[in-house]
């Protein structure tokens, strides 16, 4: 059987040759015809094509028109050599190829149009050649490869166009075959979508599980040597960025990391970190290839796909090819100078053996049965391809244990519309937090759509804007990985009219960007900018902070490292090309060494490029718009590095407005998007600059923890934030989580009025999800959207929480407004349920309990204890799902081991003497009490006793409570007091998934109840 060829390997040159001299001696139609579909059907058999699709014009019976040939999708119509060197006979031409495509169409009723979209029209006379498309929105439509370089410059300026759409005539040659044939494998290959991607590439595909299991394995194996390595220090550095990325609250993960080490066939035990650096890894290198594929169609006439050949290589021809790829070799070879700096995935290659080998080996093989020109060829079949795989190769529950919550193209959309980006040249566009690239995708769009309109578009002058002003930062590798390579298949129309190109998506820190210190006695000198990684601070000179600089000197130490160029010797360097002071020079050479010294030791590979990309926030000046999705973490689940090092900026901004014993007991729980957003908005936004974020509406409820963002003011400069509007999308679940979504948009260098203009978005009844996938019009249409008003609820306090009710209600409920003589108290915290939450087995004759915990409660694996304890600290409880209006489904027990009158656990000493059992019992969690998700309890637990619990005070054991359900649609309230157990009345009391009032008198407490539970409560 004879090898599939590709197009690229097919003879072009030859092919070519061969058509002009058919053409030259053809006296017909006919005649060119007969001697063309041989030479053609030859070339399509090489290329695997089935030429047994093909229909001629006398047995093209299923249309009225008579096409000389149709492949699938692909009609040819063959001309009278040289008929189409006139303009009237290619206009005649194409009316017929329109006419033949457009009664195809007929046959698909109302998917006509997507017909049309995916079929293309040839018109050939053996001398020219040219290609009809079609689409349903105005677009630029061009062919897969440049043609002919001189007919680009002539025809720089190109017009926007909807339905049918002309590319040439192109003279026969090279480049123009090689487009034909490329229209032609589309037609018959496995198009490059995620759907198609995942039948080959998901979890339960070998190639995948092998892939998967050796680099998991490969990174286990590194981190046991004692040795150093690239392997061992790239998984350092991502996993000090994993703390960031995704907190320190990793026990829901943990447990998703053995059902996903499950999915892909590997054995229990696995670690969730490694086992998601080798999927990374896995995904990093699709994207890749799938970005190199796609540059390389951008070549002229000199196409050549990366894949060829590189299944049949043996492993050391194979680890040189794949060494030249993950260097960015030949991205800059194509002229794509950035696209794998800073890049964590090359790792592999340090740990390169024959198992790894084949399994990268396999990966090609069976990449290369996918279109590499679909991007350019259908742009809407690849939209969020990399995100829908990336949701094949991680399991949907590990991504959100992990908090992994994409934002939906509908809503990427409508945020980067809403902020007022139109995509005007001039016009600078930031997603501090981009992701996979979603916003960049979004800004991109709609820049070529906003040149589309002009009719005229110079698209040198666009690539340049796009390039220039849309721009994206990210601290994960992989979202970096992944942004860039969105980035490039949404330019990838513009790829071929300008070089070089430089994507700008930058792996750095957009809070904490490589700053200055200016604290006496820090550093020899003042003006400095400090780099932080696990491989200690990088200090430079502040004059560093040009781009310019920055990037000479990063290439002066890649070239200095590969020549082995000792300190000494670099530092004459860095004398003759910047002309440095003696201390400016000391720092830069410091820089060197301690890079040389990773190099030395096997540990280098990305420093250099590394420190180039983080500095992209200090060079790259201000924006207009601001736009994106900000992490959601809280403050309590940052890594213990992360909270310390931007604590300052905290206090700076005056984000932490609570103090003390308030902040500790929770009221000041902040989450990670407040200070991003500040921060941003402060380095990042132009004056009078527009910044549209999706965010918690916390931030805008919480009574203590969005006090200092709700100042809307850059305190330490004076200046303020115009807020100006709020959407509540929170019925929406646009995350299809318990995420309460809503997004925001305020002006730079105003003041904020109230009241603020508020939308409220809720879906119609009947309406269950709103998918990712639909449209906006989709979504508005399953929607009610009512207008309304924000204002403080206490006027006298700007920063106090937001009201929101319509216009006409804000009037009437400032009347109702007062101070509450009551205070409400959160339930008792009494987390891990599985050590406080207790089954009652049996009361002893001697008094004592015999109880077992409810181990299988919460998110930890914690083991099953059967025990007899006292009943002095054991209470009924019920929590928020228990309540009903007036009364409570059923209740459980609880063991409360802290002192309501002190606030504080019970001591150690009080314990053993008065509860010794119940002290034991305690001491066999004492590892997981300590070990705690919530950083205030964990550490007031390490402080006091190691079962010390929160949310517990004498109000906890008020002789009547009021409690409601925190976290619910509709208000349900209940009278808690005492009740009658099997050992003796106990006071009942309720969870932290409630809130309550203490009252002291039985008739108020209950005429309290009836007003909550009163219909007009809950309308």
């Amino acid at each position: 059987m004879t090898a599939e060829k590709k197009y690229w390997q097919i003879n072009t040159e030859k092919l070519v040759k061969e058509i002009k001299e058919i053409a030259h001696k053809a006296r017909t139609e006919e005649d060119l015809k007969m001697g063309v579909e041989p030479l053609l059907q030859n070339v399509f058999k090489q290329m695997g094509i089935d030429i047994d699709i093909v229909r001629y014009e006398k047995t093209a019976t299923s249309f009225r028109g008579k096409a000389d040939a149709v492949y699938g999708y692909l009609t040819i119509e063959y001309k009278l050599p040289g008929k189409l060197s006139k303009k009237i006979d290619v206009k005649k031409a194409t009316e017929q190829i329109e006419r033949y495509l457009t009664e195809q169409a007929s046959q698909f009723g109302q998917q006509k149009e997507d017909f049309l979209e995916k079929a293309v029209g040839v018109a050939l006379d053996g001398k020219h050649i040219f290609f009809v498309r079609f689409t349903k929105t105005p677009a630029i439509l061009q062919a897969p490869i440049p043609i002919e370089k001189t007919q680009a410059a002539l025809f720089h300026e190109v017009e926007a166009g909807q339905g049918f759409q002309v590319l040439g005539p192109y003279s026969i040659s090279v480049a123009s075959i090689s487009n034909l044939l490329i229209f032609l494998r589309a037609s018959a290959r496995r198009p490059l979508t995620a759907k198609d991607l995942a039948t080959v590439f998901s979890p339960t595909c070998q190639v995948t599980r092998q892939a998967v299991s050796e680099l998991y394995s490969e990174v286990m194996r590194a981190q046991r040597r004692h040795t150093p390595s690239r392997v061992k220090t790239f998984f350092t550095e991502w996993d000090r960025i994993f703390g960031v990325v995704y907190g320190q609250d990793l026990e829901k993960a943990e447990k998703s990391a053995e059902e996903t080490a499950a999915l892909y066939q590997m054995p229990g035990g696995a670690r969730l970190k490694q086992l998601l650096f080798a999927i990374h890894t896995f995904y990093a290198f699709l994207m890749k290839i799938i970005a190199i594929e796609l540059v390389s169609l951008q070549r002229e006439s000199s196409i050549e796909s990366f894949v060829k050949g590189l299944g049949a290589m043996d492993d050391n021809e194979l680890f040189e090819r794949l060494s030249y790829l993950e260097s960015g070799g030949d991205f800059i070879d194509r002229g794509i100078v950035n696209f794998l700096e800073a890049d964590f995935f090359s790792w592999y290659l340090d740990g390169w053996n024959p198992q790894i080998a084949n399994i990268f080996r396999n990966i090609v093989r069976a990449l290369s049965d996918f279109e590499p020109a679909t991007p350019i060829l259908e742009p809407e079949w690849t939209r969020d391809l990399l995100q829908k795989l990336y949701e094949v190769i991680v399991p949907k529950k590990l991504r959100h244990d992990l908090g992994e919550y994409y934002t939906p193209d509908w809503l990427a959309g409508y945020v980067v519309e809403k902020s007022g980006y139109a995509g005007e040249i001039g016009h600078r566009f930031l997603d501090p937090a981009c992701g996979s690239g979603t916003f960049l995708v979004q800004a991109i769009n709609r820049a070529i759509k906003c040149a589309e309109r002009q009719k005229k578009v110079d698209i040198n002058d666009l690539a340049r804007h796009i390039l220039d002003n849309i721009v994206g930062f990210d601290l994960n590798p992989l979202a970096v990985l992944a942004s860039r390579t969105n980035y490039l298949i949404a330019f990838s129309k513009l790829i071929s009219y300008i070089r070089p190109i430089s994507i700008p998506v930058y792996l750095c820190d957009s809070v904490l960007a490589p700053t200055r210190y200016v604290e006496e006695g820090e550093l020899p000198f003042k003006d400095t900018i400090v780099f932080t990684t696990t491989k200690g601070n990088y200090v430079f000179p502040v004059f560093m902070q040009e781009k310019s600089h920055i990037d000479k000197f990063t290439s002066m130490m890649d070239v200095a490292l590969r020549g082995k160029v000792e300190p000494k010797q670099f530092e004459k360097q860095i004398k003759s090309q910047f002309h440095p002071s003696e201390e400016e020079t000391s720092l830069l050479a410091q820089v060197y060494q301690n890079i040389k010294n990773l190099d030395d030791n096997g540990e280098n590979g990305i420093w250099s490029r590394y420190i180039k990309n983080a500095f992209a926030p200090v060079y790259l000046g201000k924006f207009d718009f601001v736009v994106g999705n900000p992490p959601w973490i809280r403050w309590g689940y940052l890594s213990d590095d992360y909270r310390e090092r931007t604590l300052k900026l905290w206090h700076r901004y005056g984000i932490f407005s609570l103090k003390g014993h308030e902040t500790r007991l929770g009221a000041g729980e902040k989450d990670f998007s407040m200070l991003f957003a500040y921060a941003c908005a402060d380095n990042y936004l132009k004056d009078k600059g527009v910044l549209g974020f999706i965010i918690t509406m916390e931030v805008f409820k919480s009574k203590g923890a969005g006090e200092g963002f709700r100042q809307f003011e850059l305190k330490d400069k004076k200046i303020p934030f115009k807020v100006l509007s709020m959407e509540d999308m929170v019925n929406l679940k646009p995350f299809q989580a318990a995420n309460k979504t809503s997004v925001f948009f305020l002006k730079k260098g105003e003041q904020t009025i109230y009241p603020v203009s508020v939308l409220e978005w809720k879906r119609k009844k009947g309406v269950g999800r709103i998918l990712p996938e639909w449209p906006l019009d989709e979504v508005r249409s399953s929607c009610v959207i009512k207008k309304s008003k924000a204002i403080p609820v206490n006027p006298e306090k700007p920063s106090s929480s937001w009201q929101t009710a319509a216009a006409s209600e804000t009037k009437i409920f400032s009347r109702l407004k007062g101070k509450n003589q009551y205070k409400a108290h959160l339930g008792a915290r009494v987390e891990p349920y599985g050590v406080f939450w207790l089954n009652i087995k049996e009361v002893r004759p001697d008094g004592l309990l015999v109880i077992e915990n409810m181990h299988e409660r919460g998110k930890r694996k914690i083991k099953s204890i059967r025990s007899a304890i006292e009943p002095d600290l054991v209470f009924p409880a019920a929590s928020g799902g228990d309540i009903i209006k007036f009364g409570i489904k059923s209740h459980f027990y609880l063991l409360i081991s802290q002192d309501p009158t002190k606030r504080a656990p019970y001591e150690k000493d009080w314990m053993l003497e008065n509860v010794p059992l119940t002290y034991a019992y305690l001491k066999q969690f004492k590892d997981i009490l300590l070990s705690r998700g919530s950083r205030v309890v964990r550490e007031f637990a390490k402080n006091t006793e190691f079962y010390a619990m929160y949310g517990i005070g004498e109000y906890s054991f008020a002789k009547y409570r009021l409690a409601w359900k925190r976290m619910a649609s509709k208000m349900n309230a209940v009278v808690l007091s005492s009740i009658k157990t099997d050992f003796g009345t106990k006071k009942i009391i309720s969870t932290d998934t409630t809130s309550f009032f203490a009252v002291n008198e039985r008739d108020e407490s209950h005429y309290l109840c009836s007003i909550l539970n009163s219909e007009i409560i809950n309308t």
